[in-house]
């Protein structure tokens, strides 16, 4: 009877596997204060889990790589290119013990959440790449760093969803898309026939009664919520090989901005068509007329609310059912 025992992890590798746990702690840590604070990121909450599940799902197929046991064949990264990732490793861990160090001191802002998120995901994605080891301490296959630097795409690059999104994103573009909403929403009401009035984001009836389209009606609530829930789907569910894969991941993601930015407007939409016809404060009202708080309100909530959770609802099936189309882009179908 023979035996085979697997090799184990070196010395370095389980080191820096330890300092990048610490790391993402530090950065759950940071990032708390704009889960805990700000509604729209709620998410934030799943994101260590999340990544923990999906490295945990494919230790199986990523641990090969640290030890030699699993490659490809292609000719070796070219050594300026290993310096240069080397650099790009080293800078992203000083940044990050930069941003630490301004949390330490100075508090919760923006300079060191980004800081801190691009320097774990730098550091993860960097360490990743170079730790990979070719069959018989042989110099590992390019295309075999790079397909285990695929594997930690989403438990690394998660990070810049749930903290830095707010000021590389959220704080750019929340304006505009309440601009766009209001915009389009009165158009749809004009285009139908009812006259209105636009006094920056309220909607002013016929009737003088009104509808203000708030700043939590922009959507970046859902647009930030569908690109993680896009990009969880993307890593777990979406199949194929590079660069299709990626490609598949990338729409994915795309496609999670869309659907959050499309429903939010019908959201809004069938609010302010609720809100002509039964009065602006029916909206904080059941759909029986009770108020929230009252007794016997509904347990769906308000209209207002439950049209918010319908259409966050509405957004993940879409997402859901996108993925079985995704994996099949680019793919011709088998002849049976």
């Amino acid at each position: 009877m023979s035996s085979s025992i697997r090799p184990k992890l070196d010395s370095t590798t389980l080191i820096m596997g330890w300092l990048i746990i610490g790391m993402a702690a530090l950065t759950t840590w940071d990032q708390w204060a704009i889960w805990s604070t700000k509604d729209d990121y709620g998410f934030g909450y799943l994101v260590p889990f999340f990544s923990a599940y999906v490295l945990y799902d494919r230790w199986d197929t990523l641990r090969p790589y640290f030890t030699g046991e699993r490659t490809h064949v292609s000719a070796p990264s070219a050594k300026w290119f290993l310096k240069a990732v080397t650099l790009v490793g080293f800078i992203s861990f000083l940044t990050f013990i930069g941003g630490g160090a301004t949390r330490a001191i100075f508090g919760t802002g923006a300079l060191p959440t980004l800081a801190i998120a691009f320097g774990l995901v730098g550091t993860i994605l960097s360490f990743v790449f170079l730790s990979v080891k070719g069959p018989e301490n042989s110099q590992p296959a390019s295309h075999a760093r790079w397909a285990a630097l695929g594997l930690v795409l989403f438990p690394a690059g998660v990070w810049i969803i749930s903290g830095p999104f707010l000021y590389l994103v959220d704080n750019q573009i929340k304006g505009q898309l309440l601009t766009n909403v209001v915009e389009i929403v009165s158009g749809i009401l004009r285009v139908s026939g009812e006259t209105i009035q636009t006094s920056g984001n309220t909607i002013v009836f016929a009737n003088n009664d009104s509808v203000g389209i708030a700043d939590a009606c922009s959507g970046i609530r859902s647009l930030s919520a569908c690109v993680f829930v896009g990009a969880f789907l993307g890593a777990i569910f979406v199949e194929g090989t590079f660069p299709g894969i990626l490609i598949r991941r990338v729409l994915m993601i795309f496609l999670s901005g869309f659907a959050a930015i499309v429903l939010n407007i019908i959201r809004n939409t069938y609010l302010a068509f609720y809100a002509l016809n039964n009065g602006s404060k029916a909206l904080d009202k059941d759909f029986w007329g009770i108020e929230h708080g009252g007794t016997g309100v509904s347990g769906l909530g308000t209209v207002h609310d439950f049209a918010g959770n319908a259409s966050m609802f509405l957004a993940f099936v879409i997402l859901i059912a996108c993925v079985p189309l995704v994996n099949r882009l680019g793919r011709s179908t088998p002849i049976n």
